[in-house]
């Protein structure tokens, strides 16, 4: 038993794998550095390799070759050619009179004596000569007739060019003054707000008409003292249509019952008004403290904000002179009659405005001019109602004719587009 020579099992085996590694990676670090220096050594050498070069193709050319066409029928030149004959006429123009000296030969050829031709040597006549009768123009002293008046000039031109007749179509007002402020020409198309009311009127009609016949009989009295300024009632219309932002004027008329509005119709009032538009407001019960002016302010208080500041318009405006010639405003149904529904007697000697940036744009009345247009004639016995309804053309030529306004802002493009 050699007790000096034991070995463990499996230990000779590990040993030999071990080595046999060993070996193995010694061999592949010799390669792989011989084969880095094979690799580098073009690098230290600057030694250039030969590169491989593809061999070029010749191009691909495509050969065209125009063949005749073959035709499958023989030409035969049969249509000869056609020789038109024309006749050149000369136009001979027609003789002037020619000049030639007086002597025996011409006294004698044109019917002249000899006494007659014997004038100074040199002397000129004319001859007679009678060109056949030529067709010609008409005679300018026969047959053309000027047509032109007199006293027309480039301004009346203009004026004719610019009528408001040419514009009907097109805008909803226009107007044009004439040579004193008693001559108004133009057209207006008048629109009634439509609104809705907590009730109805006394008389059954709705509260935003409740005198139908007002605005009608303004119409009827506008014919007869300016018939050359046409207002035409086009009938109502919603303070939310967008068709409001056309329209000169808009009229607003109530009696005891309160104005019910929507959002939508306060922001499109308030885009009326900033825009150029014109908002007359009339109160038929002629109380500053009724239902129908209390809720009408808070509307326009809504729409325009800090703006909507009520001012007292002042008898030396504009508004009281620019056709007829006014104090201040003329009584209404506040002064005619006595209403028992009025909280009290109220008389206001003023009418209400509200300016956006210097130009009248709510006009409130608390005079019942409305009553006075539509109810006066009809009254027992009947009223005289000739200053209401100047006092009512007056507004309404101011708001068309004031800077700033719709008609103004349509006067501007027409300008712009000449």
């Amino acid at each position: 038993m050699n007790n000096g020579n034991y070995k463990i099992p499996g230990v000779e085996l590990s040993d030999k794998i071990a080595k046999f590694i060993y070996d193995n990676r010694k061999a592949l670090l010799k390669f792989l550095l011989i084969a880095f220096f094979i690799h580098s050594l073009p690098v230290i050498l600057n030694i250039k390799l030969p590169e491989k070069k593809e061999a070029k193709r010749p191009p691909t050319t495509v050969k065209f070759i125009q063949r005749p066409p073959r035709l499958t029928k023989s030409i035969e030149f049969r249509k000869m050619p056609t020789i038109v004959e024309r006749v050149l006429q000369k136009f001979t123009a027609p003789q002037k009179p020619r000049m030639s000296a007086r002597s025996m030969t011409t006294a004698a050829v044109h019917g002249g004596t000899s006494l007659a031709s014997l004038a100074r040597p040199g002397e000129y006549i004319e001859r007679t000569y009678s060109p056949p009768a030529i067709l010609s123009g008409p005679s300018l002293n026969y047959d053309i007739t000027d047509t032109r008046q007199a006293g027309r000039t480039v301004k009346s031109l203009q004026e004719e060019l610019i009528s408001y007749t040419n514009f009907m179509d097109r805008f909803e007002g226009w107007l044009e003054r004439g040579r004193s402020k008693e001559d108004w020409r133009g057209f207006l198309n008048v629109y009634q707000v439509e609104y809705r009311s907590s009730k109805s009127a006394p008389n059954g009609e709705p509260m935003w008409n409740y005198r139908p016949a007002a605005l009608q009989n303004l119409q009827r009295y506008a014919m007869e003292v300016l018939p050359n300024l046409q207002l035409n009632l086009m009938g109502s219309i919603r303070l939310d249509s967008k068709n409001i932002m056309d329209v000169p004027i808009l009229i607003m008329m109530g009696y005891d019952g309160e104005v019910i509005y929507t959002k939508n119709e306060v922001e499109n009032l308030a885009k009326y008004l900033r825009s150029g538009g014109f908002l007359f407001i009339d109160d038929g019960l002629a109380s500053a403290y009724g239902p129908f002016t209390r809720s009408v302010k808070q509307l326009i208080k809504d729409a325009l904000g800090y703006d909507a500041v009520w001012e007292r318009i002042p008898n030396n405006h504009p508004i009281y002179h620019i056709w007829k010639d006014f104090d201040g405003p003329p009584a209404g149904d506040d002064l005619a009659r006595v209403d028992s529904r009025r909280p009290a007697r109220e008389i206001y000697n003023y009418l209400e405005g509200i300016w956006l940036g210097g130009r009248l744009a709510v006009v409130l009345s608390n005079r019942g001019y409305t009553q006075a247009w539509g109810d006066w004639p009809y009254a027992t016995p009947p009223l005289d109602n000739s200053r209401q309804l100047q006092m009512g053309l007056n507004i309404l030529i101011f708001a068309m004719n004031q800077p700033g306004g719709i008609v103004a802002k349509n006067k501007e493009k027409v300008v712009m587009q000449q």
